[in-house]
Parts: structure tokens; sequence; C-alpha cells
């Protein structure tokens, strides 16, 4: 089951919507209503609540990649969540109240939050595969100073590690 819940958010958090719509939707091929961005960023962020600093979350780097077009109707968007959705948010904005020690935290100031870790989550999320662990150990022998016979031996190495790898569906 479905409810409503219509907010006032930011212009900034109206464009952190919009960049993680467009994150979500290219990474999972498919469509997102603006309800189904803030569960899944709540969803996304919900193991690292407990250890996020709060204070701290409003001055993460992010990058808007592009200037996003918002109307006014888009400051008050209505989201249609599910009903395990919504004491998150009441969990989320106790935690960032207690965090900032502030008297009230509301569901907009929450919302912007939530997305932020998000965005900032994905965009610095490091993809580590087999094949970067391996060339970035080449590169450290590289810089070390061992001869070109050396080198040339363990660029070989890698060479065909990479092909017995790639043979075996392993990469």
């Amino acid at each position: 089951m479905k409810i409503e819940l219509q907010v006032r958010i930011a212009y900034e958090t109206a464009e952190m919507l919009e960049l993680l719509k467009e994150y979500y939707q290219e990474h999972n091929e498919i469509n997102f209503t603006k309800g189904e961005v803030l569960s899944k960023a709540i969803l996304d962020t919900y193991d690292t609540w407990k250890e996020t600093d709060w204070n701290k979350i409003l001055n993460l780097p992010i990058t808007l990649d592009k200037e996003y077009e918002i109307s006014s109707g888009a400051l008050r968007p209505k989201f249609q969540i599910s009903k395990n959705i919504e004491p998150k948010i009441e969990e989320l904005k106790k935690m960032i109240q207690k965090s900032v020690n502030t008297n009230y935290v509301t569901i907009g100031s929450a919302i912007k939050f939530v997305l932020r870790l998000a965005i900032y989550e994905f965009q610095n999320k490091n993809d580590i595969s087999v094949e970067t662990v391996i060339f970035e150990i080449l590169d450290s022998f590289d810089q070390k100073d061992i001869s070109a016979e050396t080198k040339n031996v363990l660029k070989e190495f890698v060479n065909e590690i990479m092909i017995k790898l790639e043979v075996n569906d392993l990469l």
C-alpha cells in the first residue's frame, strides 16, 4: 500500500532528485517516479545511517553534472511511497536532529540529507575489479628501480594472466 507525501523542498534538493533519477534510470534501465527515487535513496543508504556523521553531509563534495530546469511545482513534489518507507523517514529525521543538535528537522531537510548521501556514495564508489588490481600492481612495479628486462617479463606475465582470465570468463 502506498501513501502520498507532499513536502516543500529546496531548489538544490530538486536538482539532486533529478540527478538521482537519471542515475537510477541509467543503471537499472527502467523509469523511476520521484517517490521511487526517494525510496531507493533511503534503502540504498539505510545501512550506513548509524555510522554517518550527519553534521558533515551538507559539506560532502558532490557534482551536479548539468543544470536542471526545475519548475516551481517541482519544489512541492508529491511522493508516492510505500508504508515501510515512512517510518524510515521519521527515523532519519530523529537521527539528523540528534546529530546536528537542533529542535526540529523537516521532512524536506531529511530528504536533502539522504539524497546528498546517496549521490556522494554513487559518485565516490570505487569499482574494484581484478583487472584494476592487476594493473595497479604492475604500475607499482614500473615505478620501482628494476631492470627493463624484469619490467618486460612482468608485462608479459600480466598479459598472460589477463588472457587466461578472459578466456575462462573470469573478467
